[in-house]
């Protein structure tokens, strides 16, 4: 059931195709950071990481909306669920909305942008103080892996480059 066609010029699924428009509509980058704790001797331990997909307006909103400010909050929590994978052991995962975060990016060309924020914490299941270990890290690369799949780009917006 192919519906859209990816930077590759291979087709995909509906529901990736959906995840396609909502990085392209929304502008989504994303960018991860370590969850650290304090160790022995003071030496900190990483105990999982965060993604954090940031989405914006659509360019036909009217700014300030804050119906868009809930719908793009929405779509990012959809393409949070679609990553997060199911049934993977020794894995916890933790879908937040960030509205109180402000990032700045001296490289992104659209300044004045007003970022909306979903983390996904990714942490052991055993607990949360617990060190990051291989499942964790194994889970993340997929992760990363589908946002490039879907021309997702890290760390901040870049426009496609349309093919011919």
């Amino acid at each position: 059931m192919a519906s859209e066609e990816n930077d590759t010029g291979s087709y995909v699924d509906s529901e990736t195709g959906r995840m396609m428009r909502t990085v392209r509509d929304h502008k989504v980058f994303w960018t991860t950071v370590p969850i650290e704790l304090a160790g022995g001797e003071g030496m900190p331990v990483k105990v999982g990481m965060s993604l954090a997909l940031v989405g914006t307006d659509e360019d036909e909103t009217v700014p300030g909306d804050d119906a868009e400010k809930y719908a793009v909050f929405d779509k990012l929590e959809e393409l949070a669920g679609w990553l997060v994978p199911k049934d993977v052991r020794n894995v916890r995962f933790e879908i937040r909305r960030n509205d109180t975060i402000t990032i700045y990016l001296p490289e992104d060309p659209k300044m004045k942008r007003k970022n909306y924020v979903v983390g996904i914490r990714i942490l052991h299941s055993e607990g949360f103080n617990m060190p990051m270990d291989e499942y964790q890290t194994q889970v993340l690369k997929q992760m990363e892996n589908k946002l490039k799949n879907l021309g997702c780009p890290k760390d901040h917006w870049k426009q496609p480059v349309n093919r011919i």
